[in-house]
């Protein structure tokens, strides 16, 4: 697959994904048994030329597996994948390279993304020898174009991972996923390991990036207040599943479903008086065990409006006023 094959007209969706399921075979089992974990299950979503979509949930969510399903980095189950209009989820590895040339991936820990037995200028360069035949030379003047690109000296390009500190080595992670001109990045907690002054210059960077390049962003994390600075569209997973998904004014100022009031009413508010009289959500214990997935609405257990309905159907996702949708029997089914 050509790099025109996967170029983005303008104004339209650069990546689909419908029905997206992942499952994992449970550890420690005989070796006869077939019993899976459903990491992700149909999950859907489209991300449009130069948006940004944020991905959130706590840790089990599902959201990390989904996006190493886009990269085919775990198999997927069942489901579809397309980039730019064309259908890639079962293409063979030689036309997959193509792919992976149109989407690349920033990773959460910076000091193991990156090669310590390599120096910067092989690690920036590493996509333009798989991706591309261009030569030495050319190679080396990206890499000092992609340096400065994400605020670094090119002189550094000599140098190892060790001799930089964390958010520089997210930055070097940073130029390598974008040396191919991707049309979409992940970006996988990619500030999560990192103090908050550091988070933000990073955050500042991407948006940067992004407007220069036209980029789309699936922007994965745990941090609200971070997804809510970059993102235009938030969806919100639990339990492999999406329970919401709206444009994030929406979403922060009349969150819909209760795990998402819950998540929301845990992100600090900078002005103390407001935050003292924020009522706070309290969730009773952890997301369930995936190997046995409750039935109905799988935040049924933990959710402090829980109905005998939410016990037994699983609630269908139904729009919101103010745009996006919800999965959640409060919305169409009376509080008893």
């Amino acid at each position: 697959m050509t790099t025109s094959e996967l170029a983005a007209p303008v104004g339209t969706t650069r990546l689909e994904v419908s029905d997206l399921s992942v499952s994992f075979p449970v550890r420690g089992l005989p070796l006869r048994s077939k019993a899976n974990v459903r990491a992700v299950d149909h999950v859907g979503f489209t991300l449009d030329r130069g948006e940004t979509l944020g991905l959130v949930g706590e840790s089990g969510s599902g959201k990390s597996t989904t996006a190493r399903a886009i990269m085919r980095l775990v198999k997927p189950e069942a489901g579809r994948v397309v980039l730019n209009g064309t259908e890639i989820s079962a293409l063979s590895d030689r036309r997959f390279r193509g792919y992976r040339r149109g989407v690349q991936m920033v990773f959460q820990d910076p000091f193991s993304s990156l090669d310590p037995s390599m120096t910067i200028e092989t690690i920036i360069t590493e996509p333009l020898r798989v991706h591309t035949d261009s030569g030495r030379r050319a190679r080396s003047d990206r890499a000092a174009e992609l340096m400065r690109l994400v605020g670094l000296n090119p002189a550094f390009l000599d140098r190892y991972p060790y001799e930089f500190s964390g958010g520089q080595r997210q930055r070097i992670a940073i130029a390598r996923a974008i040396a191919v001109e991707p049309d979409v990045l992940i970006c996988d907690e990619a500030v999560s390991a990192l103090d908050v002054s550091t988070q933000n210059q990073i955050v500042a960077l991407l948006e940067t990036l992004q407007r220069r390049l036209e980029m789309s962003y699936l922007f994965i994390s745990h941090d609200l207040a971070v997804v809510r600075h970059i993102a235009d569209r938030i969806i919100v997973m639990y339990l492999g599943r999406i329970v919401e998904e709206s444009p994030t004014e929406r979403l922060f100022a009349a969150p819909a479903h209760p795990y998402t009031q819950a998540l929301l009413s845990a992100v600090p508010v900078p002005e103390p008086r407001a935050q003292r009289h924020r009522e706070r959500v309290i969730l009773g214990g952890d997301i369930p065990d995936p190997r046995h997935v409750p039935a109905g609405c799988r935040f049924n257990t933990r959710c402090p409006r829980v109905m005998d309905i939410c016990r037994n159907v699983e609630p269908a996702p139904v729009p919101v006023a103010g745009g996006g949708s919800a999965a959640c029997h409060l919305l169409t089914t009376p509080e008893s």
